[in-house]
């Protein structure tokens, strides 16, 4: 069975669906050196927060390992996602709503 070609518009609407575009505002080099930094600073900042627990429970006695385990367990980690990126119609509408508050659009 064939498939039925497409005309320009339908073919337009479908790019307009499927293509995405990087609405955060920074370049693909940037993004991608900026997931990697916040995924360090997550866990850099997860450890640091696991070690001053640890360190103050143990004074001038050593801790029992519940108190440890409660206190690891009750640390908790920063919140951070990567985005997706954003629909190009989306993303286009976006740019046009920028441009009408008297912000030039980007080119």
């Amino acid at each position: 069975m064939k498939k039925r070609r497409r005309t320009p518009r339908e073919k337009k609407e479908l790019s307009l669906d499927r293509d995405c575009r990087n609405t955060v505002a920074e370049s693909p080099w940037g993004a991608r050196a900026a997931i990697a930094r916040r995924k360090r600073w997550v866990n850099q900042s997860y450890r640091k927060a696991v070690h001053q627990e640890l360190s103050a429970l143990s004074g001038s006695e050593p801790a029992d390992a519940e108190a440890v385990e409660s206190a690891v367990a009750a640390t908790r980690r920063h919140g951070w996602r990567k985005q997706g990126d954003t629909p190009l119609r989306k993303a286009l509408t976006l740019r046009r709503s920028k441009g009408a508050r008297g912000k030039p659009p980007r080119r």
